[in-house]
């Protein structure tokens, strides 16, 4: 059992076994590190049960003081007070100033870079050990001896350099943890100072115990960390479920995620917390990009209602449950809102299809009115595309509707055609403001409109007129002229001569005098008057 004993007091900190001692009066006084105080305890011929009953009622008697009855909490609450007793004779050094932790970082550097190397004690070992079994023990002593003094002296060099490792590790450690959490403790800070201290002028056992104490907190809070940052994790992965519920695509925001794991898993706090927040972006750009298709679905619904409304379809519980599917969308519950826009526009595309299947005069109705309408709309969406405008949705929905009219799709072709239609209507006023750039639209001058009064008619191609002010338009009527006119307009101009007369053409009098022309000016004012408001 002596021997289980040592194993375990191999496990416990320098805090532990002193407590150990302490609790069955072991005198410890003479112990400088750690393996003084096992083997110290060790020679009392304990066993792991009496070890461990003391440590209990080491931690029972500390709990009826604090009441505390985490035994995590009592550890680190020991450890700290473990270190300000150290530190306790150097309390003004907790914060070293800067030109000494110049010096001290300067030693330190220094001291990495005189490396201790074994290969000499090694090769003067080997040959001493050779000396002795060839017979030459003289020899062999004084080999082994020389090999000896060697040894002394790179263990000294040995342990400035651990100790000079162990404090830029920490340091670096502390300073990557400041920049992942925006602070760190101050006692980490203490240790660390502590260590430096007694790197440069502390005795063998305070910068023994001291690069212990902060190998043991850095260690710890690293680890804290990790623990920390995994309610990050677990909070992400809830994030990623209930965005995945309503079709967010994540797969980018998970490659970053196990990239972090792996990070995480090779003790990278940078590269862990970088791919982290990285994942979490990632998968807020998708939610985001979800929620805009989402909230476009509203108006595709509504256009299903809309046709189904057209054809005689009773459509008021689909209008209340897309209300319903707003008022869930409003409140962040995006998965509902999506299943209800599902089942309404199922619903009215079924009852769109039961009314066209049950009367062929709708059937009918309905393919003229789509036919009608992508006669309209495509010429407009396409001159549209030729100024730069961006329609690809419009000429999207166009082929969508070609193509469910190719496979007798009535219904998700009246969709597609009557989204593409309000897109073309939309486009009215910006394709009206290209052709008056373009003058392919011209101002029609002393006319005014029909419906609105207004001196805002402009001729467009195919001698169709608009109003640009109310948005009325109408095609002027082309008199067909007598053939005999047409034989007559068809000759060549030095044919006729000024004798000639054209039957049914009223003449010009010879008095008459021509009428002259406005200035460039009074033009150019007219046409500015009656350009649209807009």
């Amino acid at each position: 059992m002596a021997g289980d004993a040592a194993s375990f007091l191999n496990e416990l900190t320098i805090w532990k076994l002193k407590a150990v001692a302490n609790e069955l009066n072991i005198d410890v006084s003479s112990c400088k590190y750690k393996r003084d105080y096992v083997m110290k305890i060790t020679s009392k011929k304990l066993t792991e049960e009496r070890v461990r009953a003391a440590l209990e009622k080491t931690r029972e008697s500390k709990a009826s003081k604090q009441n505390e009855k985490d035994e995590d909490v009592a550890e680190i609450k020991a450890i700290k007070k473990d270190i300000e007793s150290i530190a306790a004779p150097s309390r003004t050094q907790e914060v070293l100033l800067q030109d000494e932790a110049n010096v001290i970082e300067r030693h330190i550097d220094e001291a990495l870079m005189m490396k201790p190397s074994m290969f000499e004690i090694d090769s003067r070992t080997e040959a001493a050990h050779n000396r002795m079994i060839m017979g030459d023990y003289a020899e062999a002593l004084s080999v082994n001896s020389d090999a000896r003094i060697k040894c002394l002296e790179s263990f000294s060099a040995y342990q400035v350099y651990s100790a000079a490792v162990s404090i830029r590790a920490a340091d670096e450690l502390f300073a990557k943890l400041k920049d992942n959490k925006g602070h760190i403790n101050s006692t980490l800070l203490t240790a660390l100072a502590e260590a430096k201290k007694a790197f440069i002028d502390g005795n063998p056992r305070r910068r023994e115990e001291a690069l212990e104490n902060l190998e043991t907190l850095a260690t710890k809070a690293y680890k804290a960390f990790f623990e920390n940052t995994e309610k990050g994790e677990a909070e992400l992965l809830g994030l990623l479920a209930d965005y995945e519920s309503f079709g967010a695509r994540t797969d980018e925001s998970r490659k970053y995620l196990e990239i972090a794991t792996q990070a995480k898993r090779e003790y990278n706090t940078q590269e862990y917390s970088r791919f982290l927040n990285t994942a979490r972006e990632s998968a807020e750009r998708a939610k985001d990009a979800r929620v805009k298709e989402i909230d476009a679905a509203f108006g595709m619904v509504r256009i299903a209602a809309a046709e189904a409304h057209d054809v005689g379809a009773e459509t008021a519980a689909a209008e209340a449950n897309i209300k319903s599917a707003r008022k869930a969308f409003d409140d962040g519950a995006f998965r509902q809102a999506l299943e209800l826009l599902l089942s309404v526009e199922r619903a009215v595309d079924l009852a769109h299809l039961e009314q066209i299947r049950s009367k062929r005069e709708i059937e009918a109705r309905q393919l003229d009115k789509i036919q009608g309408s992508l006669a309209f709309c495509e010429p407009v969406l396409l001159e549209a595309s030729s100024y730069g405008m961006d329609i690809q949705d419009g000429l999207i929905q166009i082929v969508n509707a070609k193509r469910s009219l190719g496979q007798r799709d009535l219904v998700a072709a009246a969709k597609a055609v009557r989204k593409a239609k309000e897109m073309a209507d939309t486009l009215e006023r910006a394709l009206d403001q290209k052709r008056l750039e373009l003058r392919i639209i011209t101002h029609v001058d002393d006319a005014k409109c029909g419906k609105c009064g207004q001196e805002s008619l402009y001729l467009y191609p195919g001698s169709r007129q608009k109003c640009l002010e109310c948005g009325h338009s109408f095609v002027m009527p082309v008199e067909p002229l007598p053939a005999k006119v047409k034989e007559t307009a068809q000759q060549a101009p030095d044919q006729a001569g000024p004798s000639d007369v054209v039957p049914g053409m009223p003449q010009q009098p010879a008095e008459a005098q021509p009428i002259q022309s406005r200035t460039k000016a009074e033009d150019k004012e007219k046409k500015k008057r009656w350009l649209p408001r807009w």
